[in-house]
Formats: structure tokens, C-alpha cells, sequence
């Protein structure tokens, strides 16, 4: 019993660790709430929850907003370029769905639906790398969203991974709402997990490939 209430005890590490990702969501849903910040918002949820993945010295309330505030003027024209390929897809799919709902599969709609889907998917985790990229590197919009788009494909893996923790998030979510109060922070969590170690090869290549050619 006493080792219950020794505070090196995993216990105590743990119940840490939930209030860290419980803060850190609550700032997210407040910081993403003027919806043209959600990028900013979402980076600054990558930048620190990557901090503690690569076990690095970490302040939420200060790593948080000290990202949220050097990437806010790029991120803007971010948020608006995936705003709008969220709303897109957000319409296909309805699009779709409806279809498939009235049996109108026919047609155009045979290769809606398909597109749809795949269109949907495209968004979702090109969006997800971007702000995930964002936080890492200092690299131009355009450079962000075409290594984006390189690595949602080359690591497809990975991708997947993405999308299984998207659809857990989404049962639970509907199972119990209550747990909207730490899932951003859970589930980016996770993907950051997958996803650093994938940067951490590229950046230990680029330092190997600089090395040599200045041998």
C-alpha cells in the first residue's frame, strides 16, 4: 500500500501523463476554435506531444503557445488551403453517402463515390503530416504540403496506422463523448509515436549526406 503512495510509484507517472494530454487538448479545442488558427493550433499539439515522444524536455503551457505563436503568420494561408479541402471533401462525402442511401448508385456517381473516397482519405492524412511536418521542419507551404503528400505515400504503413487511430477515435467518441476532452491529445499522441521516428531517419540521412560531401 505504501508504494501507492510513493510518487515515483508508474501510478503517479501515468495519472501525469493523462493531465498532460488533458491540457494540452483543452488548448487545442480553445486555440482552434476561431477555426483559420486550427493549423497553428494542431502544429503546436504536434510539437509538443513530439517533445515527449523524443523524451525531451517539455513544458505544455510553454512549448505550446511558444509554437502557436512563431508559426501562426505561416500557418494562416495553411488553415485556409486545408479548410477549404476539408469542406470539399466534407461535401463529397455527403455526396456519396446519400447516394449510396437512395440506391443512386448509377452513372457519374459510380466514379464519384470511388473519388470520394479516396478524396477524403487524401485530405485527411495530407492534413495530418502537414501540421506534423510544420512542427519539425522549417520548410516553405509549398515544400510542406509536397513532402506531405511524399510521405503519406512512401509510408504507407504508417498512413494506415493513422487511419485505424482515426476510426477507434470516432467509435469511442461515439460511445463515450466525454473523452472529447483528451482525444486530440491521444490521438495525435499515438501518431506522433509512428511519425518522429520516420523524421528522425530523414534527418539523420541528411546529416550523413552532409558530412560526405564535405569529406
Amino acid at each position: 500500500m505504501s508504494n501507492f503512495f510513493d510518487l515515483d510509484a508508474p501510478i503517479w507517472a501515468w495519472l501525469s501523463e493523462l493531465a498532460d494530454i488533458m491540457l494540452i487538448s483543452i488548448y487545442w479545442w480553445i486555440c482552434s476554435l476561431p477555426l483559420i488558427t486550427i493549423g497553428a493550433s494542431t502544429t503546436s499539439l504536434f510539437y509538443v506531444l513530439g517533445k515527449k515522444v523524443r523524451k525531451e524536455s517539455v513544458y505544455i503551457t510553454r512549448d505550446y503557445f511558444k509554437s502557436f505563436k512563431d508559426n501562426f503568420k505561416q500557418s494562416i494561408p495553411i488553415s485556409i488551403i486545408l479548410i477549404i479541402a476539408c469542406i470539399s471533401s466534407t461535401l463529397y462525402g455527403f455526396m456519396g453517402v446519400d447516394s449510396l442511401l437512395n440506391g443512386n448508385v448509377t452513372g457519374l456517381m459510380k466514379v464519384i463515390i470511388p473519388l470520394a473516397i479516396v478524396f477524403i482519405f487524401e485530405t485527411i492524412h495530407i492534413s495530418l503530416y502537414v501540421c506534423a511536418v510544420f512542427s519539425r521542419f522549417n520548410m516553405k507551404t509549398y515544400t510542406i504540403f509536397t513532402t506531405s503528400f511524399v510521405l503519406v505515400h512512401r509510408h504507407f504503413l504508417t498512413t494506415i496506422i493513422h487511419t485505424v487511430l482515426l476510426c477507434i477515435g470516432v467509435i469511442l467518441f461515439l460511445r463515450a463523448p466525454f473523452l472529447i476532452i483528451i482525444m486530440p491529445g491521444a490521438i495525435v499522441g499515438v501518431m506522433s509515436f509512428f511519425i518522429q521516428p520516420i523524421f528522425t531517419r530523414y534527418i539523420e540521412q541528411q546529416e550523413s549526406e552532409e558530412n560526405l560531401s564535405q569529406e
